[in-house]
């Protein structure tokens, strides 16, 4: 008796390099047990890898032909192999379009779809569209079988502004468990990390005007910002030269591999004061790690820090708030210590990949109809 032919899934998502949230995902979620389960055909979101790299009109001529690209491709695939469900992930603004064209196109050629969204800033992005880019928006969402969101915020969102409510998942970003038996600091000093893109949303001037307010009493500190070196990691380069701060603060560019993982294990505290986020993997990889973080309550961030459980919260923009929570954390190891623990033991309950394959799972065989084959895991 001939197998079962697996389902096939056609995925559409970035994968490192560049870093970002997104692109780690996709890379984890390539490496879960779904590949022994399903038929994972991945098509890569950035086909020109220079399209970062650029400025201007150029940048802008390399981010249109890799749309085109992407696109061309997707067709292929989709002409070439028996595709039963299209997962597309995306963010805002211009890619989220593209995407939206991909999803349209797996229906045409009938695969049920997927649009899993990780946008931060999907919010900004959508309520400064014109009526009719509104509508655009919502019909383009409401056209796939499934919204995947990040949280019951964002979800509250979406259903806020039009998108069918039985057509919206919470399915949370996650991150694999390390092994911690090895772990081993190289300094008795207690060290922050910061590790993210350097942007204004990200709250990195925060973090360098908190830095510069208790420079004295941080003075036994170090801080470990990482993060690609763009032009906005240049002008902080400058300013914590100018500042004063060189003997506090590392800049060590992008971290991967082994550097990102030597990075965590030498940490205390893990620092992300945003103003937007989805469900950052960063917090998420901190926090299996161990580490004391203390953020924002934006986006998906309260669905996993509980303040003064597993992390501390403080408000967006606040240099005072996040001195002071730097100043509490770092004057008791007890606190620091209790912190890291629970928020570790938060990673293995809740935002593991073991408890995400079997949600992913579940919502594929239901989209499929395959009613036997649908395991008892709910899917909020």
């Amino acid at each position: 008796m001939a197998a079962e032919r697996k389902l096939s899934i056609l995925i559409n998502g970035p994968l490192p390099p560049p870093l970002g949230g997104m692109a780690t995902y996709c890379e984890d979620y390539l490496c879960s047990p779904l590949s022994e389960e399903f038929e994972l055909i991945f098509c890569r979101a950035i086909l020109i890898k220079s399209v970062f790299t650029k400025k201007g009109l150029l940048r802008f001529f390399l981010r249109t032909f890799n749309s085109i690209l992407i696109i061309l491709v997707w067709i292929v695939m989709l002409v070439m192999r028996r595709v039963d469900i299209s997962h597309v992930h995306t963010n805002s603004y211009g890619g989220f379009y593209v995407k939206a064209v991909l999803s349209i196109l797996a229906r045409i050629f009938g695969a049920r779809t997927i649009l899993h969204m990780h946008g931060a800033e999907f919010k900004a992005f959508y309520t400064g569209m014109a009526r009719w880019n509104k509508w655009l928006t919502r019909r383009l969402i409401n056209m796939n079988s499934y919204l995947i969101v990040l949280s019951k915020e964002w979800r509250d969102f979406f259903e806020s502004i039009g998108i069918q409510k039985d057509r919206i998942v919470v399915i949370s970003n996650s991150v694999y468990l390390p092994d911690l038996r090895s772990r081993k600091k190289a300094s008795n000093r207690l060290t922050v990390l910061f590790m993210s893109r350097f942007e204004r949303r990200k709250g990195i001037y925060e973090l360098l005007a908190a830095i510069e307010s208790r420079k004295d009493f941080l003075k036994n500190c170090r801080f470990v910002l990482a993060g690609p070196k763009t032009d906005e990691w240049h002008s902080i380069s400058e300013r914590i030269e100018r500042s004063g701060l060189s003997l506090l603060v590392d800049l060590p560019g992008s971290l991967v591999g082994d550097t990102k993982d030597r990075a965590y294990r030498e940490a205390d505290i893990y620092i992300l004061p945003s103003y937007a986020e989805g469900m950052p993997i960063g917090l998420l990889e901190a926090m299996s790690y161990g580490l004391a973080c203390i953020t924002t309550p934006v986006g998906g961030i309260p669905d996993v820090i509980r303040d003064h459980e597993n992390g501390l919260l403080i408000e967006p923009g606040s240099v005072e708030a996040l001195s002071m929570a730097l100043e509490k954390i770092a004057t008791s190891a007890e606190l620091c210590r209790r912190i890291g623990e629970q928020a570790r033991g938060t990673i293995q309950e809740r935002f593991n990949w073991d408890v995400r394959t079997k949600e992913l799972s579940c919502l594929y065989r239901k989209l499929t109809m395959r009613k036997a084959d649908i395991m008892d895991t709910k899917v909020e």
